[in-house]
């Protein structure tokens, strides 16, 4: 007996991830467009159609997310540094500083749920400000890091932390694509075309997204006929 093949549809289902079906014009393998609007990568038209709505969006793969957890833990990071250096705390991977310090985790999750709303803003522009930061993360801005840590507040930033901390070279990855905030609720879209949920995403869904109870949609751009 053949065995049926899993859907993008029935990973959704599985993860409890919305799945919603746009008709978008394709124009090539990697460009498309949404009523007669520019050409596009699938997420950028996706992005722009949360906008033109009234969303606010990140185009990382939770880059603001890692980056916003990064800066409300500096200080513990930059304190329990190998080399004592400030700078390498700025711009080292969080999860590799997440690896290395794994022994000091309550310290620094405590120090991100501590953090006041002056500091990590002054955090937030010292990342900011690193130009090998901006070259990982080039879509990743200040202001929407700081509207996300308002939204989020440093409780379940800290709690996103200690979550991410059980296995951080896999919860780096996996992300979906777009991070919106809209009408004062946050929504993770990861947008598709053909293909299916990746490993890393599934791994995201149940390790993150579910104990987070983040709400996770995925859109997919379907073809319109010629």
């Amino acid at each position: 007996m053949t065995q049926q093949k899993i859907t993008l549809s029935d990973q959704c289902a599985n993860v409890g991830w919305s799945l919603t079906e746009v008709m978008a014009q394709k124009h090539d393998k990697r460009l498309w467009s949404l009523d007669g609007g520019p050409a596009g990568l699938p997420e950028e038209v996706v992005g722009q159609m949360f906008a033109s709505s009234g969303g606010r969006v990140s185009y990382c793969e939770g880059g603001s997310v890692l980056l916003l957890m990064k800066a409300a833990a500096l200080e513990t990071l930059a304190a329990r540094n190998s080399f004592g250096d400030r700078v390498d705390a700025v711009n080292r991977y969080l999860e590799a500083q997440m690896t290395i310090l794994a022994e000091h985790t309550s310290e620094i999750v405590d120090t991100v749920r501590s953090i006041s709303p002056d500091a990590l803003a002054r955090n937030v522009n010292e990342l900011s400000k690193s130009s090998r930061l901006a070259a990982f993360f080039p879509r990743v801005k200040e202001a929407f890091m700081l509207e996300l840590f308002d939204h989020l507040g440093s409780d379940k930033l800290a709690d996103i932390l200690l979550a991410f901390s059980a296995a951080p070279y896999e919860y780096r990855a996996g992300w979906p694509d777009l991070i919106v905030i809209q009408s004062g609720a946050m929504k993770l879209v990861e947008v598709k075309t053909s293909d299916k949920l990746l490993d890393s995403q599934l791994r995201f869904a149940g390790g993150i997204a579910s104990p987070m109870g983040f709400d996770c949609g995925v859109v997919r751009l379907k073809a319109l006929k010629q």
